[in-house]
C-alpha cells in the first residue's frame, strides 16, 4: 500500500494513505449496491475505515454529525479528526497518535481489531470542538474487519449514549446522594423535638441547617450543569473577594462526610482582590476540587487551597499528596470518567472545566509529578470576560 510516512506517534500508527489511494476505495465502496445497502440498513453512524484508519465510504446517518475537512471532504479523515474532538490534531499525523488517544475507547476498538482480526465492541468518551465552545460526547463503539478486493478495510459505528449516561447519573445522584442527605435531614428533624439540653439542641440545629444546604447545593449544581451543557445558563457577575471565596470552601467543606480524618489548609492572598465574576459557579467549580482532593489523600494527610495574582489574572491552586496515574490524567477532565467506578460519577473535573472555561473566561489545569505532588488551578482573569452563551 502506498503511504505517507510521518513518524510521530505516542499510540497508533502514524501512516495515512495518498489522495490517490483514498480517491480509489471511495470509488471502489461506492460502486458497491451490497456494501452501501449494509450502510444504510445500520440505525446509527457506520463509517468503512481503510487500513490507516481514514473514512473511505459511510452512511446517511453520518452527515450531519461528521464534519468535513479544510478540503471540503469527509473522505480521508479518520474518526476523530471527523467528530473534531479537542486533541486530533495535537500531532501532525492527526488521530490516533496523540498521548491522549492512549485512552480514547475508539482508538482502543480500532486498533484491537486490525491487531487481533476479531470483533469489538465499548464505549468512548470524547470532547469535541463545536465551534461555539468544546462539548462532551460518549458513545458506545463496535469495529469489524472486512475483506475485500484482497485487502483490509475496517466496519465502525457509533452510538450516541448520552442519555443512558445522564439517566444513569440522575438516578446515582438522586437516589443514592440527594436520598442519603434527605435521611440525614429527617433523622435530626424527628429527634430535635425530644432534644431538651439547649446545647445540644443548638448543635443539632447546626446540623440540620447544614444537611439542608448541602441538598440544596446538590440540586442548583446539577440545574446548573444542566443549564451549562444546553447553553442556557444564566451568568450575573458582581464584585467578589478572593479571600472569601477560599475561606467560604473550607468552610463548607470543613464538616464534610469527606473532610473526616483529613484536614483543609489555606493560604489567602497576602493582599486580597476583588474581582467581577459569578461567585456561586467559582465557589462551586473551587468546592469540586476541593472536594476530589479530599477523596484523594489518606487520613491525616492535607488538603491546602491558595492563591497567586499577577496582574491580570487570579490563581486559585488545590494542591494535596499523591501522583495521579498517567493513563487517569489522560481523562481527568472527560465527562461520566470516574476512577471509583460508579455509573453516574465523573463529573466533578468536568463540570468546573465547564463552568470556568465556557462561563467565567476562564482556564482550568493541572500538575501531577513526584516534585510538586498534585495541583489543580482555576485561572480567572481580573477583568470578566466570560462567554454569554454557549449552543
Amino acid at each position: 500500500m502506498e503511504t505517507i510516512t510521518i513518524k510521530e506517534t505516542f499510540y497508533d500508527t502514524p501512516d495515512r494513505s495518498t489522495t490517490e489511494e483514498i480517491e480509489r476505495d471511495v470509488k471502489l465502496f461506492k460502486n458497491n449496491n451490497l456494501i452501501n445497502q449494509l450502510l444504510e440498513g445500520f440505525p446509527d453512524l457506520v463509517v468503512i475505515l481503510n487500513w490507516n484508519r481514514q473514512i473511505v465510504a459511510y452512511n446517511s446517518k453520518a452527515v450531519n454529525i461528521l464534519h468535513p475537512s479544510d478540503k471540503g471532504t469527509i473522505y480521508g479523515q479518520r474518526i476523530g479528526e471527523a467528530l473534531r474532538c479537542i486533541h486530533a490534531f495535537e500531532m501532525p499525523a492527526g488521530c490516533g497518535t496523540s498521548k491522549f488517544c492512549t485512552e480514547c475507547g475508539a482508538g482502543k476498538c480500532n486498533k484491537y481489531s486490525r491487531e487481533s482480526m476479531l470483533n469489538c465492541s465499548g464505549e468512548c468518551r470524547i470532547t469535541v470542538d463545536t465551534g461555539k465552545g468544546e462539548a462532551a460526547l460518549n458513545l458506545k463503539v463496535f469495529s469489524s474487519l472486512l475483506h475485500i478486493d484482497n485487502k483490509y478495510y475496517t466496519l465502525f459505528s457509533i452510538k450516541n449514549i448520552e442519555d443512558e449516561k445522564k439517566r444513569r447519573m440522575l438516578e446515582r445522584i438522586f437516589f443514592h446522594d440527594v436520598l442519603n442527605t434527605a435521611s440525614a435531614i429527617n433523622g435530626i428533624a424527628t429527634i430535635l423535638p425530644q432534644i431538651q439540653d439547649p446545647d445540644e439542641f443548638n448543635e443539632f440545629s447546626q446540623m440540620l441547617l447544614t444537611s439542608s444546604n448541602q441538598l440544596i447545593s446538590e440540586i442548583q449544581f446539577q440545574r446548573d450543569l444542566l443549564y451549562a451543557e444546553n447553553g442556557n445558563l444564566e451568568v450575573n457577575p458582581k464584585p467578589v473577594s478572593i479571600n472569601s471565596i477560599i475561606t467560604k470552601v473550607k468552610e463548607i467543606y470543613l464538616d464534610h462526610e469527606v473532610a473526616k480524618g483529613k484536614t483543609i489548609e489555606v493560604k489567602p492572598l497576602e493582599k486580597d482582590a476583588v474581582i467581577e465574576t459569578e461567585e456561586n459557579l467559582l465557589l462551586r467549580s473551587l468546592g469540586n476540587l476541593v472536594k476530589n482532593a479530599l477523596e484523594a489523600v489518606k487520613d491525616g494527610e492535607p488538603v491546602i487551597v491558595y492563591a497567586d495574582q499577577t496582574n491580570d489574572s487570579i490563581y486559585l491552586n488545590v494542591k494535596n499528596n499523591g501522583v495521579i496515574p498517567l493513563n487517569i490524567q489522560m481523562q481527568i477532565f472527560q465527562r461520566s470518567f470516574s476512577t471509583k467506578g460508579n455509573y453516574g460519577r465523573g463529573i466533578g473535573t468536568y463540570s468546573v472545566k465547564l463552568f470556568v472555561e465556557q462561563y467565567l473566561g476562564g482556564k482550568v489545569y493541572f500538575v501531577s509529578n513526584k516534585m510538586l505532588q498534585t495541583i489543580f488551578t482555576i485561572e480567572i482573569p481580573k477583568i470578566f470576560s466570560a462567554v454569554e452563551k454557549v449552543n
